[in-house]
């Protein structure tokens, strides 16, 4: 049995978050949610199972909500992180407080060099200095501690730029499952009925919006009323970051995996990071096509500043965050690596639903 089936049989309270894990609203209510969960559970040993995607935070922060998970391992509750997107940075160290770690297969850890501003008169300087060295140093160290020494101290501290697959960070001992991609999901008979309505009609840049299209998903799918029933997604994106695209597809993929059939119908445009959200269901699910749709491909667009040899760390992670997303393509038989490749080296791309539907990427309604 794996963890993902070993949690499914508890009773357990989960929660999602996608964002910076700094002061702002959002933080504040994460860790508010957790603190009413001890009040509530007070006596009983109730999972509690983070679903995370971050940039990163404030390392103060970051610190402050690793201890508050740490007080909810202290009262007997068992702490699951899941990754649906990606965690960046200072944000890893959630994942690593966790009993179990267990990373959607699109997701990623990417590590950088602490970036600080410090102010002042020179001994007011290398003081901050100093604290900022021991803040990156405690980040370095939890990541070989979740390693299990693995990692050694030394390297870790030397990253720069590091991206890590769902696979690697399993290889490195800082997730314990890469979850599968989901298999077909049986259609309802009634399925129109029953049918929950998801309309994603935005852009992957707007993180409060998904952020709560995820909250709302989350609750929906943790009520048991709701088992089996089918998810309808009505979709319209102009892309955006790819990061906030992935948690959602990672939290899209996880409703399959607990058994609801997935449709997925682009109504409008699909354009850039959107374009390879329908795989989420391509194999799985049903991907609806509707003949007026327009769809986008290009390389990943950034912007950078930094020294030259930051630039060309910046460079090396771009091309692998760009890599992972290249590989949803490639789950539609039209889209081959020659394609890929060429296509990247061209302008946008822009394509008709039918010429979408020959590379395999759905059904033409």
């Amino acid at each position: 049995m794996t963890t993902t089936e070993k949690i499914a049989t508890l009773t357990r309270t989960a929660f999602v978050y996608n964002g910076l894990i700094n002061s702002d609203l959002d933080s504040r209510s994460l860790s508010a949610l957790i603190t009413e969960f001890l009040e509530i559970n007070s006596g009983n040993t109730r999972p509690l199972l983070l679903r995370i995607s971050s940039s990163g935070g404030i390392p103060e922060q970051v610190t402050a909500l690793c201890g508050l998970l740490r007080e909810v391992k202290r009262q007997k509750h068992p702490v699951y992180v899941h990754i649906l997107g990606q965690l960046c940075n200072f944000s890893n160290m959630v994942a690593h407080v966790a009993d179990r770690v267990f990373m959607e297969p699109t997701a990623s850890l990417t590590f950088e060099q602490y970036r600080v501003k410090i102010c002042g008169t020179p001994s007011a300087r290398r003081s901050e200095l100093k604290y900022r060295k021991e803040l990156f140093a405690k980040l370095c160290r939890s990541v070989v501690a979740r390693s299990k020494n693995k990692l050694k101290l030394k390297e870790v501290m030397s990253w720069k730029s590091k991206h890590l697959t769902a696979q690697e960070a399993f290889e490195l001992g800082l997730c314990d499952e890469v979850l599968a991609m989901p298999a077909t999901v049986a259609k309802p008979a009634d399925a129109q009925k029953l049918e929950y309505p998801l309309i994603i009609n935005d852009t992957f840049t707007n993180f409060a919006g998904i952020y709560k299209m995820q909250i709302e998903l989350n609750t929906w799918l943790e009520r048991p009323a709701n088992d089996g029933r089918p998810i309808r997604v009505v979709f319209t994106s102009w892309g955006g970051t790819v990061v906030q695209a992935l948690s959602l597809y990672g939290l899209l993929c996880e409703a399959q995996r607990q058994g609801h059939h997935v449709t997925v119908q682009v109504v409008g445009e699909a354009y850039s990071c959107a374009l390879w959200f329908s795989t989420l269901a391509l194999k799985s699910g049903e991907v609806l096509i509707d003949r007026d749709a327009m769809f986008m491909f290009h390389a990943p667009s950034n912007d950078n500043v930094g020294t030259l040899d930051e630039l060309d760390e910046m460079l090396t992670l771009d091309d692998a965050v760009f890599e992972q997303t290249c590989a949803l393509l490639r789950m539609a038989e039209g889209f081959t690596d020659e394609k890929i490749v060429s296509w990247s080296k061209e302008p946008d791309r822009y394509m008709t639903a039918s010429e979408v539907v020959e590379l395999g990427m759905g059904t033409l309604v």
